[in-house]
C-alpha cells in the first residue's frame, strides 16, 4: 500500500511535485517580495534632525578661538563664519553671546587649555620631524554665560583631494547647513 502512494504522489497528476510547480511557487514568492519591498521604502521615517538650542538662533556675536596650532585651519574657518554673514565676529571674548572653539582635540569643560599646545615638552629635538597634523578637527559652540556645549562636531583633517586646511571651514559649513537649511 505504501508503495502505491508514492507511485499516485510522483505521477503527473500530482500538484506540487513537478518542476513546473516548483519555478511556480519562487515566481510567487518574488512577486511578493518585490510587492512589499517596493512598499517598505515608502513607509519609512526620515531621518531625525538634531535639536538645535534656541541660544544658538538668538545670538547676534560670536569670538572665535583656534586652538588647532594651525592658523592657516583657523583662517580659513574664520573666513567661512564670516561669509555666513549670520554672527558678527568680536575681538573680545566677553563681548560675544557665542564662543566658537576650533579645535584638535574634543572639547572638555574640565580642561582648560586645548591642543597641541598645551603639551609642553623641553627636551631638545635631535631629529627631523615632519609638521604634526592631527587626525580630526574639532568645533564647539559655548554659550558664554552657562558655559553649556550648544553645538559640537568633528571632521576629518584635510588631505591632498580636500585641501590641508579645509576641516574647520567644512565644520563652520555644517553648522550652518543644520542651523540655516536651504
Amino acid at each position: 500500500m505504501h508503495q502505491r502512494i508514492c507511485k499516485l504522489s510522483s505521477g503527473p497528476h500530482f500538484r506540487g511535485a513537478g518542476p513546473e510547480a516548483k519555478m511556480e511557487k519562487r515566481v510567487i514568492v518574488l512577486a511578493l517580495v518585490f510587492v512589499f519591498g517596493l512598499g517598505l521604502p515608502a513607509t519609512a521615517k526620515p531621518p531625525k534632525r538634531h535639536v538645535l538650542a534656541a541660544k544658538l538662533f538668538a545670538a547676534k556675536s560670536v569670538y572665535f578661538d583656534n586652538e588647532t596650532g594651525f592658523a592657516a585651519v583657523g583662517a580659513d574657518a574664520l573666513r567661512e563664519l564670516k561669509k555666513w554673514g549670520r554672527f558678527r565676529v568680536v575681538q573680545n571674548r566677553e563681548r560675544a553671546d557665542l564662543v566658537f572653539v576650533l579645535s584638535s582635540e574634543e572639547y572638555s569643560e574640565d580642561v582648560g587649555d586645548l591642543g597641541p599646545a598645551s603639551k609642553t615638552d623641553f627636551e631638545p629635538d635631535w631629529f627631523l620631524h615632519f609638521h604634526y597634523r592631527p587626525a580630526n578637527a574639532y568645533l564647539t559652540v559655548i554659550d558664554t554665560i552657562t558655559g553649556e556645549t550648544l553645538w559640537a562636531g568633528s571632521h576629518v583633517w584635510g588631505g591632498l583631494l580636500t585641501g590641508f586646511n579645509s576641516a574647520g571651514r567644512r565644520l563652520v559649513h555644517r553648522l550652518r547647513e543644520q542651523v540655516d537649511p536651504q
